[in-house]
């Protein structure tokens, strides 16, 4: 499938990609769309969509820019906007949140005194104490973070840590050690 003429002037025709970069500028159309893989759940098929990039720079992509600006001020046109942050204060504990960590600190004081051998058998925290602490008590733990390791729960908050950050050294970590081996 050889074109006629002459090379000079097959070098001169414009590239397909450049035309159809022209023609999405001229129709609006996002001159980089993310290509995305969606899965209907009920029949498993798979098919390729192309979703615009949604850059807000008009030298990137002029039609996601100009989207965004229209979206921009009819958002202040709505209000979205404030002139100044709004300030969220906690409110003072009442009675019955102070009642639960008195409580908690009073069975954490029992239970830290037997522990250091003053008394043979421990105390656990009564599941009402939790109960009452998670319906009313205050938002939140009462225990720093090496607080809470030294309480024996460090062992979680290194799991959780890990299950959200993947296995160290994974990949392209390895990957540049390699590299810089060689």
């Amino acid at each position: 499938m050889t074109q006629g003429g002459t090379r000079a002037e097959r070098m001169a025709m414009p590239l397909a990609r450049d035309v159809v970069r022209q023609l999405a500028i001229e129709h609006g159309g996002c001159i980089r769309p993310v290509q995305l893989r969606r899965t209907n759940l009920d029949t498993g098929q798979a098919e390729q969509v192309l979703v615009p990039c949604g850059h807000t720079l008009a030298s990137v992509c002029p039609a996601c820019a100009e989207r965004a600006k229209t979206l921009r001020a009819a958002q202040c046109r709505e209000g979205w906007h404030l002139e100044d942050e709004p300030v969220i204060e906690p409110h003072d504990p009442d009675e019955e949140q102070r009642y639960w960590i008195e409580t908690r600190a009073d069975y954490q004081a029992a239970r830290d005194h037997r522990a250091k051998g003053r008394s043979a058998a421990p105390i656990q925290l009564p599941a009402l104490l939790d109960q009452g602490e998670k319906r009313r008590g205050p938002a939140g733990s009462a225990l720093s973070r090496s607080a809470a390791i030294a309480a024996g729960m460090g062992k979680a908050l290194h799991e959780a840590r890990k299950k959200r950050n993947g296995p160290r050294g994974s990949g392209t970590q390895r990957a540049r050690r390699r590299g810089a081996a060689s």
